[in-house]
């Protein structure tokens, strides 16, 4: 009996959140979410495979135009700018993009040239931002 207690106690923390086909009446009070941070990344590499640093980038929101860059200057993304990881959107900013799809810019900067434009779709539920479409995996020639 005590191990049904415990089963039916640990699945409650299993269960992702529930799609809505209604979004904008979806109520996230009694949502259960996973405990997972999620970044929505893209990678950026050279023909031969390597990490490309760019010298600057920009996530731009087409609809408010703000910068969401700006977001990810910490210290705990330098790392993954050096691997040639980008983040575009995180949880972080789940709320702003809750119930609602977003397109997002995507421009790299290397010697004052832009040398990437990629645009995506991006939503958020109740738990976590997601991505709809668009390029993960760059490659510069």
């Amino acid at each position: 009996m005590f191990a049904k207690i415990i089963l039916a106690f640990l699945s409650l923390f299993l269960v992702a959140c529930n799609d809505n086909d209604d979004a904008e009446q979806q109520d996230c009070s009694e949502a259960i979410c996973t405990l997972n941070f999620v970044t929505i990344t893209v990678s950026v590499k050279d023909a031969s495979g390597e990490p490309v640093s760019l010298d600057s980038y920009e996530i731009i929101d087409n609809e408010t135009g703000k910068n969401l860059a700006a977001d990810f200057n910490g210290d705990e993304y330098q790392y993954l700018k050096e691997q040639g990881f980008y983040p575009i959107l995180s949880d972080a900013n789940r709320v702003q993009y809750q119930n609602s799809t977003a397109t997002l810019t995507f421009k790299g900067i290397i010697d004052n040239k832009e040398v990437i434009n990629e645009t995506y779709e991006v939503t958020a539920d109740c738990c976590h931002v997601n991505l709809i479409s668009g390029n993960t995996e760059i490659v510069l020639e």
